[in-house]
């Protein structure tokens, strides 16, 4: 699981803003208010906090009230930049309130509604909670409703607290200076929450596909990978997107250099891929054929059948180039 730094906080949010994929911030007291409070300073959206664990159902989900013939739901705050312009509205304490109030909100982080009415493409949706044996009454987050969010897991450095600390008691920072990461220390440990990790849903998986759609060349797509899918899986598409463009020079034909562990890799992929056409049927063969003899891999029949499998019509083409590289394996290609 990853951990993100208050300035790391702010900038996976506003990374993840355009995305749509509803926030659940998860950390110690009052770190996650002034990270959330700087992303609408920084997005110039005005900011509503709604502490939930001090609100009724009603409040934040609206008032039936019956209008002609049918009822509306009229909210008992004032919620119109949500819906005329954009804002931010922050849920602080979800997991702290009860089930019905909980249950009042989760439309607007899924929905995008509020009170029935949709609110505005530019509003920014942000959840909150702090989970861990060092807080009391507090819900434990049901992993299905952890799998609909990106989840954030906020520490901040010991600089980010020194320099906020410095800002407002210059004087009696610069005295405690040499001994505060030891402080820092044992207020982290005091304060210890439990980590969340996202799940591994059709949801989250499709979570992961936009953030890598949009930030692929983004050197924090690696950080925000964390936020929306589980590690394990997480690493799995980082190592693929790290192999894409070896995989690219070697069907283009390029002399590629690569060690044992990422050329078996590089084997594996392209033989469960479609080629386009006959280069890149022939550069894929002549790769392999010099990873097998440069590595000792032993017979190569198994890359040639899983790459005929996909590419039918390519290795009827190439009959004759095959027969001759691989004279000893006609037999068991059936040519």
């Amino acid at each position: 699981m990853a951990v993100f730094t208050l300035s790391e906080t702010k900038e996976a949010i506003k990374k993840l803003y355009p995305l749509g994929i509803p926030i659940l911030l998860n950390g110690g007291t009052s770190d996650k208010t002034s990270v959330v409070e700087g992303v609408a300073e920084e997005l110039g959206l005005p900011l509503i906090v709604i502490r939930l664990s001090t609100e009724l159902p009603e409040y934040v989900g609206g008032i039936p009230v019956r209008e002609g013939g049918y009822f509306v739901k009229v909210l008992n705050k004032d919620f119109s930049p949500a819906f005329e312009s954009g804002a931010v509205i922050f849920f602080d304490e979800l997991n702290r309130s009860n089930s019905w109030v909980r249950n009042a909100v989760m439309s607007v982080f899924f929905e995008r509604t509020l009170g029935g009415k949709k609110i505005h493409t530019d509003t920014l949706v942000i959840g909150a909670v702090t989970i861990g044996k060092a807080y009391r009454d507090v819900d434990v987050m049901d992993r299905a409703l952890l799998a609909r969010f990106a989840i954030i897991n906020v520490v901040p450095s010991t600089d980010e607290i020194l320099n906020y600390l410095s800002e407002r008691y210059p004087f009696a920072a610069s005295i405690i200076e040499r001994r505060f990461e030891e402080i820092a220390r044992m207020m982290y440990e005091e304060n210890r929450f439990e980590q969340l990790k996202p799940t591994l849903t059709l949801r989250n998986l499709e979570f992961a596909f936009k953030v890598i759609e949009t930030y692929h060349n983004d050197p924090f797509l690696r950080k925000l990978l964390y936020t929306v899918i589980s590690p394990d899986i997480a690493d799995i598409l980082l190592a693929e997107l790290d192999i894409s463009p070896l995989i690219r020079s070697v069907l283009a034909g390029q002399d590629v250099e690569v060690e044992e562990e990422k050329a078996s890799l590089i084997l594996a992929i392209i033989s469960r891929m479609p080629l386009k056409d006959d280069n890149e049927f022939l550069n894929a063969i002549r790769f392999a054929k010099k990873i097998y003899e440069e590595l000792g891999l032993g017979s190569i029949i198994g890359f040639l059948v899983n790459l005929a499998t996909l590419n039918r019509d390519l290795f009827i083409r190439n009959i004759t180039y095959i027969k001759n590289e691989f004279p000893n394996l006609k037999d068991e290609l059936r040519l």
